[in-house]
């Protein structure tokens, strides 16, 4: 790889690949957050591609039925009906063709439109064929129905002597999972039952015709308006995919639940029990609705495997009835949106519940705006829907939730874990209130898994203790180190309840920080860092008085320390490998802090042997008594250095 500084890479070059590099190290959650939410949605919108969803889309398609308001009965149709009593009353099955033939006169001296017969008449039953060839042939509107072979099922072909005086249309369903038929087959190599019927009453009304159009392979409705395609199912179509979609499929819009249209019985309509006023000018279907011919099927309003079915007859009437308001009632098919219209809707969702995670980090707000985003979602799609649209539900709302929720746990991860680093940096330097508060301003600090250097403004204490080795040679080893952890705990105490921070122990030598690690920008602040450090470093002073006498009563002797404090600009931040991070300051402000701490061996520091920078005074607004110990030459420095006593508050 050629380096960044290469000769050979253009400034302009350097200076995006730096920016690109400073952005991704400053947002790099948000990076992470969001690879993580288009990886969701690419995986969502993958896995629907291969089916995955379908299920449960198609399931979703039917809640949407379900929920959809009911719409007008379609008065152009009647459905006579050969129920369980209808056979009982009759007391046979199959019905004789001279009973169908009554049935067939009775609907034709109704002036009905069109007569279907639902029922396969391919083999004669009984007496009457030649009279029920008769009533078609009178009739001449007489449409009887057909099987294709299927692999399952033979093929059923219409008796040639009704061929010649009738029209066929076949009777095939397709059906999803647990036979539920969602679609219509309107034409294979001939027209469906529903689709002749429809054509032929279209054609004695002169009102509108569906023709084939051979250059774009679709069905178009022409009425005096306009032309209207119908929409054909494909491989990919709305929630189903990978599907067989052989012959002219459509997604079927039914009217509503069971029973949605008119149903007379048979036998009633052969006693002469029925107006014959009912029939006039109706498309009147003949069909089986008799538990025992099992010819159901379930649709999406079924609730159960015994409840909620439709018979064959009634699906067919769905069908022309679907296919008829379309052509004289501008009622809409259903449609859906190409495949990458609605690849586009779930990721748009699903990058939406992703970035909810990113910019909405609090759980309860998280959770609530996700539940409005759901809600949302809902009822667009059912909006939608009452308007003839079927668009993504289930693979949205899906990946909406899945990549809040990976987002979310990877902040929480991280957050713990970036938690995890600034306790184990601060919670030894700082006191609990102020690991809080770096913790609320952790962005200010993490970057990569380490603390963020930075140039900060802060007051920095030097206490070291004169005469331990005297002390430590009268004493065991577990009582020296007894005798140095009382000793620096005290220290630290009193630099944690001035607000500074204890940067390090050096043997019996404590360093202490004031204006870190959260950095202090205003005036007002960093002056009252170092009269924070000024003030422990009196309280430490005191403090070892107290000391001492309690360590002279145990044989010890009295104990002096020597305090150095300089104020000035270091550079804050991490130091060592991340098995083992140690927070701390450098620069030459430390230095003389140093400096000055070791100076109490030469110069009297007074009282509290205090030595402080010229820097330090500055920022003191008179608040300390102080006085003036001379222009020392420090060591490392050529020029001298102007030094100055504290001896109490003022």
């Amino acid at each position: 790889m050629m380096p960044l500084n290469s000769k050979f890479v253009p400034d302009q070059v350097k200076q995006i690949l730096l920016g690109l590099g400073n952005f991704s190290g400053r947002y790099r959650k948000q990076v992470i957050a969001t690879v993580i939410t288009i990886a969701t949605a690419i995986g969502v919108v993958g896995m629907r591609e291969f089916g995955a969803w379908q299920a449960v889309e198609l399931k979703g398609l039917d809640y949407l039925f379900l929920l959809r308001p009911p719409e007008l009965k379609d008065d152009r149709f009647v459905i006579v009906e050969i129920s369980e009593d209808d056979i009982q009353r009759q007391s046979k099955w199959p019905w004789s063709d001279q009973l169908f033939a009554d049935l067939i006169n009775r609907i034709s001296n109704a002036k009905a439109s069109v007569i279907v017969i639902d029922k396969y008449l391919d083999i004669p039953i009984s007496s009457g064929r030649k009279n029920l060839v008769q009533s078609m042939k009178t009739a001449k509107n007489v449409v009887n129905v057909t099987f294709i072979e299927q692999a399952n099922r033979r093929g059923i072909e219409l008796a040639q002597d009704l061929a010649d005086v009738s029209y066929a249309g076949f009777a095939n369903f397709v059906t999803d999972a647990g036979l539920v038929a969602r679609r219509a087959l309107l034409a294979v190599d001939y027209d469906s039952l529903a689709l002749q019927a429809v054509k032929l009453y279209l054609q004695t009304k002169s009102l509108a015709t569906i023709d084939f159009d051979p250059k774009n392979q679709t069905f178009v409705i022409k009425n005096k308006s306009r032309t209207i395609p119908i929409p054909r199912l494909q491989k990919h179509y709305g929630g189903y995919h990978n599907i067989d979609a052989s012959g002219y499929q459509i997604l079927l819009n039914y009217r509503g639940k069971e029973r949605s249209f008119t149903h007379i019985s048979a036998v009633d309509l052969l006693q002469g029990k029925i107006d014959p006023k009912i029939l006039r000018d109706r498309i009147v279907l003949i069909g089986v609705t008799a538990v025992s011919v099992k010819d159901s099927y379930s649709t999406p309003y079924s609730t159960g495997e015994d409840t909620g079915i439709m018979y064959g007859v009634e699906v067919h009437a769905n069908i022309m009835s679907q296919l008829l308001s379309a052509a004289l009632d501008d009622r809409p098919f259903i449609q859906v949106w190409n495949q990458g219209w609605e690849s586009l809707w779930i990721a748009v969702w699903t990058l939406a519940g992703g970035a909810l995670a990113i910019y909405s980090p609090k759980v309860l707000r998280n959770l609530g705006i996700l539940v409005v985003l759901a809600g949302s979602l809902g009822i667009l799609v059912y909006l939608a829907f009452i308007n003839a649209l079927w668009i993504p539900f289930f693979p949205a709302i899906a990946g909406m939730i899945l990549a809040n929720t990976l987002v979310v746990s990877y902040e929480f991860s991280s957050e713990q874990a970036d938690r995890q680093l600034l306790m184990g940096i601060f919670s030894r330097h700082v006191s609990k209130e102020l690991v809080e508060i770096i913790w609320d301003k952790r962005d200010l600090f993490i970057h990569e898994g380490r603390i963020s250097g930075q140039e900060v403004f802060v007051t920095v204490l030097f206490t070291d203790m004169r005469n331990f080795s005297t002390g430590a040679e009268a004493q065991k080893p577990g009582e020296t180190l007894d005798w140095l952890n009382e000793y620096l705990g005290a220290i630290a105490s009193v630099v944690l309840e001035h607000g500074g921070m204890v940067d390090k122990y050096i043997g019996d030598a404590v360093m202490a920080v004031f204006g870190v690690p959260v950095p202090h920008i205003s005036e007002a602040e960093r002056l009252k860092d170092a009269q924070n450090a000024v003030s422990a470093a009196i309280g430490i002073a005191k403090k070892l008085t107290e000391l001492n006498q309690t360590w002279m009563q145990r044989g010890l002797p009295p104990t002096v320390t020597g305090i150095g404090i300089n104020t000035g600009v270091v550079i804050a931040g991490s130091l060592g490998s991340k098995e083992r991070l140690e927070y701390s300051v450098i620069g030459d402000v430390v230095n003389v802090a140093a400096r000055l701490e070791s100076l109490n061996k030469e110069v009297d520091g007074g009282e509290y042997h205090i030595l402080i920078s010229e820097e330090t005074l500055a920022c003191l607004e008179d608040k300390f008594v102080t006085e003036f110990a001379g222009n020392i030459a420090l060591k490392g420095r050529t020029s001298e250095t102007a030094i100055h006593r504290v001896l109490d508050h003022a």
